[in-house]
C-alpha cells in the first residue's frame, strides 16, 4: 500500500457556521469568522498574523491594488503597530498561494487569478474549482467500487 499522505494534493475545509449579528459588527470578527468558515484556521486557534495578512490582501483587492511582499510587510506594520516577522509573513503567503487563494505575478499578489472579481464571487469560484477537481477523482473511485460490487455478484 502507498502511504495515504503521499496521495493528498491539497485539503479543503469548509465549515457551515452560523453568522450572528455580533460577528458582523467589526472587520476583525468578520475576518476571524471567514477564516474559520473557509478552513484557514482551526477553532480555538488565533493565527493573528494570518488574519492580519488576509485583512491586508482583502482590503487591497477591494481597492483594486495588488501589493508586493514589501507593501504587505509595510501595511501589516501600519495596521498592527508592530514590525512583522518577514519569514512568518512569507510562510503564510506561500500557504495561501499553495491553496490557490493567492497568486503572484511580477512580484505582486492577487486574490485568485487576479481578475478583480468581487470577494464573494472570487472565493466561491476558488473553492468550487477545488471541489470539482476533488470530486472528479472521487467519482472515478466510486465507479470502480460500484463495478467491483457488481462483478462480485456475477
Amino acid at each position: 500500500m502507498i502511504p495515504e499522505s503521499k496521495l493528498i494534493k491539497s485539503e479543503l475545509v469548509i465549515r457551515d457556521m452560523v453568522l450572528p449579528n455580533e460577528v458582523t459588527l467589526t472587520r476583525k470578527s468578520l475576518m476571524r469568522w471567514l477564516a474559520l468558515s473557509l478552513g484557514l484556521i482551526l477553532p480555538n486557534e488565533s493565527r493573528r498574523l494570518l488574519l492580519d495578512i488576509l485583512e491586508v490582501i482583502f482590503s487591497a483587492h477591494v481597492q483594486g491594488e495588488y501589493p508586493t511582499t514589501k507593501d504587505i510587510l509595510s501595511l501589516l506594520e501600519q495596521n498592527t503597530k508592530q514590525k512583522p516577522n518577514p519569514k512568518a509573513v512569507y510562510y503564510h503567503l506561500l500557504k495561501l498561494k499553495e491553496m490557490g487563494i493567492l497568486s503572484r505575478k511580477k512580484g505582486r499578489y492577487y486574490l485568485g487569478d487576479g481578475d478583480g472579481k468581487r470577494l464573494p464571487d472570487l472565493l466561491k469560484e476558488i473553492y468550487l474549482k477545488k471541489t470539482k477537481v476533488a470530486f472528479f477523482n472521487i467519482e472515478e473511485a466510486l465507479k470502480k467500487l460500484e463495478e467491483s460490487y457488481k462483478n462480485s455478484i456475477n
